[in-house]
């Protein structure tokens, strides 16, 4: 099991999600558990960034040794924006 460690910005986006954080929450569970049905593709052109799918919300993150750092949860329309701004 991964450990789950979400960025400053990612704890703001938690935080004006509203509907739709409860299914944030569970894929984020299941993403630490390491579930291997889960929607994840790498990001092109940014590695080691990973996005993973969750209705019309994107989580974007990288593994980190055993943690897993979660750098954005946005709205799919935010996506391409979102990943000019990774690290």
């Amino acid at each position: 099991m991964d450990r789950i460690l979400l960025s400053t910005r990612a704890v703001r986006d938690l935080h004006c999600l509203g509907p739709g954080l409860d299914q944030i929450e569970a894929a984020l569970q299941r993403l630490s558990t390491g579930e291997p049905d889960l929607d994840i593709k790498p990001v092109t052109g940014s590695a080691p960034w990973l996005r993973l799918r969750v209705g019309d919300w994107r989580v974007l993150y990288r593994p980190a040794g055993h943690e897993i750092l979660v750098a954005r949860i946005i709205h799919r329309s935010e996506l391409q924006q979102a990943i000019c701004t990774l690290e």
